[in-house]
């Protein structure tokens, strides 16, 4: 006795089989849109460049749309902390307050701007540390990519 379900006579007609149809399995070659790597108006003046600088370095490895708000959140965390430590070099490290000197408040916020653009750095490959744990997975994804494309020359002939 065979195993499974029984012939379906009219399965041909409906087109619900398993049977591959014409057009299918066909390799598309899909390019990522332009990105407009523009600086974006709603950026301080002086973080402008920042984002230059750090578009410039992920494009080449396939900065998306979506990567956007992040390298504007990098830039402006970088630029937030040139400001709070450009402030402290003129202030001080002790402010004066009501009840005399005291730890300046600025200080928080230079160690909030950089563990902040750490963080993103780390997340967009933009640190050392990063950069070698991409280079490796780097690696790993041209031999599976290598390995897709064989199989696909395979398949073809």
């Amino acid at each position: 006795m065979a195993k499974g379900r029984p012939p379906d006579p009219g399965r041909a007609r409906r087109g619900t089989g398993h049977r591959p149809q014409a057009g299918r399995g066909k390799v598309l070659d899909v390019l990522p849109a332009e990105l407009d790597l523009t600086p974006p108006a709603e950026l301080p003046a002086g973080a402008a460049e920042l984002w230059r600088r750090a578009a410039a370095e992920l494009a080449p490895r396939g900065l998306n749309a979506g990567d956007l708000p992040l390298v504007e959140m990098l830039v402006v965390a970088a630029y937030r902390h040139r400001q709070a430590r450009a402030i402290i070099d003129r202030i001080g490290v002790l402010a004066k307050s009501k009840r005399g000197p005291v730890l300046n408040p600025l200080l928080k916020v230079e160690k909030e701007t950089a563990a902040t653009y750490l963080r993103l750095a780390e997340t967009l490959g933009l640190s050392p540390a990063a950069r070698v744990r991409l280079g490796l997975m780097e690696i790993a994804g041209q031999s599976i990519l290598l390995t897709i494309a064989e199989q696909v020359r395979r398949a073809q002939r």
